[in-house]
């Protein structure tokens, strides 16, 4: 039997408003994309990832809504816990919890946020994932870190998905992220356009994290994030690259040379670069397609690869 393949609407919606929002993740739910994302940043010109999130599930039916991921550190873990119920009750099971340690120390000092080491921040985060899940599954939640706590705490109701929403966790540090991947996340998101090469050796990484947890790293999920240009034909594929070298303002073989890891061309060459990192067990893939995104490309994509794989 052929492996289930899943692809996200990778977004960033930096120049985005509401209404753009809506036709991108409408028309990705109508096509039958796994998921779609927003990022998490508070000193961004867009709008607040989970503010918008809720809005978008009530705007569509069975697309999974992932952060991609939040930023631990911006939020009580508490409170995340509640609202992250809360996003799941209102889809109707179709959260993603994405969180990371949060990495941003510029978006942290221009809000007021103190920006504690990397190997501080990743403990916090294993923390807020263990109590988030308690949070989630127990009547009343009790739990006492060093960072957080809670004391008897209900967090009511449930959320849809049991035993409870998955957790993916982002990033990419080898010593201490990818510890807590191991430790805690249902699905890694660890890299951007990564070789295949690069892969095995991050996941050489969690595989002996895991060994030191006693943990099977097949209950992770692994995802890569890639770029997608295409195109109906290497004619129109062509013009596409000649447009985007002149809005990066680069010249047509460097734009060529900066795809190298991204999905592009006509869909049949899209499922060509696809098909080795599905070969090699990867299953998820969360796609960025340029902005605007074009609705033309997100119907093609679907159309003509997406069905290949499923």
């Amino acid at each position: 039997m052929s492996p289930h393949v899943k692809f996200g609407v990778r977004m960033h919606q930096h120049g985005y408003n509401f209404d753009d929002l809506k036709r991108v993740w409408t028309q990705a739910d109508r096509l039958g994309y796994h998921s779609a994302t927003l990022y998490d940043l508070l000193n961004a010109p867009a709008l607040e990832c989970w503010t918008a999130l809720s809005g978008l599930a009530t705007l569509t039916e069975r697309i999974r809504l992932t952060p991609l991921v939040l930023g631990n550190t911006y939020r009580p873990p508490a409170l995340l816990a509640k609202m992250s119920a809360t996003l799941d009750v209102i889809s109707g099971g179709r959260l993603e919890l994405g969180i990371g340690a949060g990495g941003g120390t510029g978006d942290h000092r221009a809000s007021g946020l103190p920006f504690p080491s990397t190997s501080e921040r990743v403990r916090m985060l294993e923390e807020a994932v263990e109590l988030i899940k308690k949070s989630w599954t127990e009547p009343s939640a009790t739990f006492q870190g060093k960072y957080y706590s809670l004391d008897q705490s209900v967090n009511e109701p449930k959320p849809v998905q049991q035993p409870h929403p998955p957790v993916l966790i982002g990033g990419h540090g080898e010593t201490h992220l990818l510890r807590a991947v191991a430790g805690h996340a249902d699905i890694c998101n660890i890299g951007f356009e990564m070789s295949l090469e690069e892969h095995r050796s991050k996941m050489e990484i969690v595989q002996r994290h895991c060994d030191d947890l006693r943990r099977d790293p097949s209950e992770i999920e692994i995802t890569h994030n890639t770029r997608v240009i295409i195109a109906e034909s290497e004619q129109e594929f062509e013009a596409l690259a000649v447009a985007g070298a002149a809005s990066a303002n680069v010249t047509l073989a460097d734009y060529k040379k900066s795809l190298s890891g991204a999905i592009a061309g006509t869909p049949e060459q899209c499922v060509q670069q696809l098909s080795k990192y599905v070969e090699d067990g990867t299953h998820y893939f969360f796609v960025l397609f340029p902005d605007p995104i074009p609705s033309e490309s997100l119907d093609l994509f679907a159309r003509e690869v997406m069905t290949h794989f499923t």
